[in-house]
């Protein structure tokens, strides 16, 4: 019963997309609503009920909103992650994680992207920088590292598949941020196992 709750808790979440979108058609709310259900879940199966646990499905929302906003405009809100930020330096201080880790996990991640955004000539907006600074404050810096890791494989995936597709061609620009979400939410839940799997193939 406690998990329908927390289910019902994150698919009501989508109703608050209607400040960061101007339209959001009932198709895409339903999505929504099912994708953060499931998050807010998994999420409830990890931790206790808390401010911590409340921290985190702040955090999943924001990752949900941050992606649809990506892919519907290619732009990446500074409001929501000004509240991304502000809920990580709560979370920080709540949970007791290392204060260093997290300003690390920060600038690991902005200046990562940053020379990315370099390299790229704005193939890598500016937005996706900023964003990877505030993931780095929730993961600390092993999991920025493991954050961006996938995030660039679950990219080159989907353009991969795009430009199979036919829907993209290598010189088309395809938003990033939901990669970003989507490595975050993994490095958040399962960053240890994966370092672990890591280290085993290399030893």
């Amino acid at each position: 019963m406690q998990m329908f709750n927390y289910f019902l808790l994150g698919a009501a979440t989508s109703t608050f997309l209607q400040y960061c979108s101007r339209f959001v058609p009932l198709w895409h709310k339903i999505l929504l609503s099912l994708l953060a259900g499931v998050l807010f879940c998994l999420a409830g199966l990890r931790l206790p009920w808390g401010l911590r646990l409340v921290l985190v499905w702040f955090f999943l929302w924001g990752l949900v909103a941050e992606s649809y906003v990506d892919l519907r405009y290619t732009i990446i809100l500074d409001e929501i992650l000004l509240l991304l930020l502000l809920a990580g330096i709560a979370y920080t201080g709540v949970t007791g994680c290392s204060w260093r880790d997290s300003f690390l996990g920060a600038l690991t991640g902005s200046a990562l992207l940053g020379l990315v955004f370099v390299l790229s000539k704005g193939g890598m907006g500016l937005g996706d920088v900023k964003f990877a600074g505030v993931l780095g404050i929730w993961t600390g810096i092993s999991g920025i590292l493991v954050t961006l890791y996938l995030s660039f494989f679950i990219g080159g995936i989907v353009a991969l598949l795009l430009c199979v597709t036919h829907r993209t061609t290598l010189k088309s620009r395809i938003p990033f941020g939901p990669c970003l979400s989507a490595g975050a939410a993994m490095s958040f839940f399962f960053s240890s196992r994966i370092l672990d799997w890591y280290w085993s193939l290399l030893l």
